[in-house]
């Protein structure tokens, strides 16, 4: 028996006491009965009318007074059950994997692909009984493609003996890392190579919003709807990156100038230039959704009109490595590990955005609280969207940025 039923079955014996004392006639007994309806009738958390009794509303600290998230839930139950007492008040919250598909920056090779990309969805909230409330949702998502290969070092190894043992510097664990790290094999692996990686389509998105809500009543055929109101930050990074690889000899300064030294090394560049949008705005929307037995389908939409903030940051980094001996062979030791960067470059611009936001999703109702849901989201940002080089006479800083796949999670009182 839960709680709710037995704070309701102890308060009509106490009204049963109640009225017998009042029916005697003894002074003292009539002033207990008087006092025991006083309290009663004062008491916050109950009132009695035409024999039915209300249990004080659940406190907003807790998810649900009763604490049953794992009571059975019968098809019979759900059947009689109108969809006005389906719809659970109280803190609600849910989790969800996305797996979404984005759109390319213009410009860019294959320009019309959408690479897949995955992240997680976060939604908190609470309805009052009023069928007042407010909801907020947190979004992370990340896409990269790149265009890569992995190019050997010079030195492609540190060798193996016969016995299996690794023949060179002094090493440590795990798997062959050197005392020195820049002269021993990639991490995992007997061998020595630097993964060469041109971005196609690497982007980070991430998403706040803060909504207020209310609870229409319901529709002819159970159907419930929802609107809202509120405001949204998004913030969209955009990645470029180039990166070229040239191997040869290579000049060092030396203390004497007359005589300069020279090795046989390899140079690899990496330009990177990292556009960031940040998107700030208010939105409105509705959710609307309907119980058909154990499952319960729900559409939402939310359109919303943001200042975009952007900035793009240009940089290229510079690797070199140079060898004791030319030509470099298998095992030979580094003689000098050099790393440089260029001073950055900025830009900055703003632009007026807006898009909208569509999900659609099944959930099916495992217990008294508790659902697993799939669904489809789509994400489109019109306009005023920076990506690319900062630097590209071409670059488009009003790109649109469009998100589109499927989710997957599960559902507390939803």
């Amino acid at each position: 028996m839960s709680v709710r039923k037995l704070a309701i079955a102890a308060l009509s014996r106490v009204e049963t006491w109640r009225q017998s004392l009042a029916d005697h006639r003894t002074p003292f007994v009539r002033g207990i009965a008087m006092s025991a309806g006083i309290f009663l009738s004062a008491g916050q958390g109950v009132a009695t009318a035409g024999g039915e009794h209300y249990v004080p509303s659940h406190d907003p600290m807790v998810l649900d007074a009763d604490y049953a998230w794992f009571e059975p839930v019968y098809d019979a139950d759900l059947i009689d059950m109108k969809p006005k007492k389906r719809a659970h008040t109280g803190w609600f919250g849910s989790y969800d994997r996305m797996h979404l598909f984005t759109t390319r920056p213009d410009n860019s090779p294959g320009d019309w692909l959408l690479d897949r990309g995955r992240g997680h969805r976060f939604d908190v909230g609470y309805m009052l009984g009023n069928d007042h409330g407010f909801s907020a949702t947190y979004m992370d998502y990340k896409v990269k493609a790149y265009d890569g290969y992995a190019r050997e070092r010079l030195n492609r190894l540190v060798p193996i003996d016969d016995d299996g043992s690794l023949i060179g510097p002094e090493l440590g664990p795990p798997f062959g890392q050197p005392s020195i790290p820049t002269d021993g094999n990639v991490l995992g692996t007997n061998s020595r190579f630097v993964d060469m990686l041109d971005s196609e389509n690497v982007a980070d998105f991430r998403s706040f919003e803060f909504n207020k809500t209310w609870r229409m009543e319901p529709y002819h055929y159970g159907g419930i709807l929802e609107p809202l109101v509120g405001v949204r930050y998004m913030r969209f990074e955009d990645l470029y990156q180039r990166m070229t690889y040239t191997s040869g000899q290579f000049f060092v300064p030396a203390t004497d100038p007359l005589e300069p030294e020279f090795y046989a090394g390899e140079e690899v560049l990496t330009e990177r230039s990292i556009a960031t949008n940040d998107l700030v705005g208010g939105q409105i929307g509705f959710r609307y959704f309907k119980f058909i037995d154990r499952f319960r389908y729900s559409a939402e939409l939310r359109a919303f009109t943001l200042a975009s903030f952007q900035s793009n940051k240009l940089q290229t980094f510079q690797e070199t490595t140079l060898y004791e001996s030319s030509p470099v062979e298998a095992g030979d030791d580094v003689a000098h590990y050099l790393l440089d960067q260029t001073n950055p470059i900025y830009g900055k611009n703003r632009e007026f955005s807006w898009g909208y936001e569509i999900r659609s999703e099944l959930s099916y109702t495992l217990t008294r609280m508790i659902e697993v849901r799939g669904g489809f989201q789509l994400i489109d940002i019109a306009q005023g969207i920076w990506r690319g080089r900062l630097i590209d006479p071409t670059s488009n800083r009003n790109q649109r940025a469009l998100m589109a796949g499927f989710t997957f999670g599960v559902a507390l009182n939803r």
